[in-house]
């Protein structure tokens, strides 16, 4: 609840928990349904927010891992599982990095986690290339918000920081 009483949105409760929105600069939340198609949906939303604020290879890795983690919220949580299910994604800029946030309606069954994929499976690697490519990333379980998955990505504005 809000001060004033009113009930807080999913991305409003999750910013309040979060130490990470204290210190970036919010460009963006959106809700969209928790069904495969809104996945390019989410993409050229992310695009549209994000062009000409970090680098272009950069952009297309936010896309990318964007892509992976939308679409285990989908395949994986109540999301995708329940009519009327959603995903909100945040994206925010700060300290030289790119912020990421997945909300989706969680599961009573699991917590995102990377798996181990079988060499001849087409899924299973969503969080391992987020794990691989991101500068950081964390899950956090609200019951009341869901799952949020999150991973930074450096914006590329001071050259390549990435540790070698």
């Amino acid at each position: 609840m809000s001060a004033h009483g009113q009930v807080l949105c999913r991305y409003e409760r999750r910013r309040a928990v979060s130490g990470w929105w204290a210190v970036l600069h919010p460009l963006g939340h959106a809700e969209f349904a928790g069904t495969p198609c809104s996945v390019a949906t989410v993409r050229a939303w992310a695009r549209g927010l994000l062009a000409g604020r970090i680098v272009e290879a950069v952009l297309g890795d936010v896309v990318l891992l964007l892509s992976e983690v939308v679409t285990n919220a989908v395949v994986h949580s109540d999301s995708g599982h329940r009519a009327g299910g959603s995903v909100t994604v945040c994206l925010g800029l700060g300290g030289g990095m790119v912020h990421v946030e997945v909300i989706d309606d969680g599961s009573a069954g699991s917590v995102p986690f990377v798996r181990a994929a079988e060499a001849d499976s087409d899924g299973g690697r969503g969080l391992l290339l987020v794990e691989v490519m991101a500068a950081g990333w964390g899950t956090h379980r609200d019951d009341e918000a869901g799952n949020a998955v999150w991973f930074h990505l450096f914006d590329g504005s001071a050259g390549d920081k990435r540790p070698s």
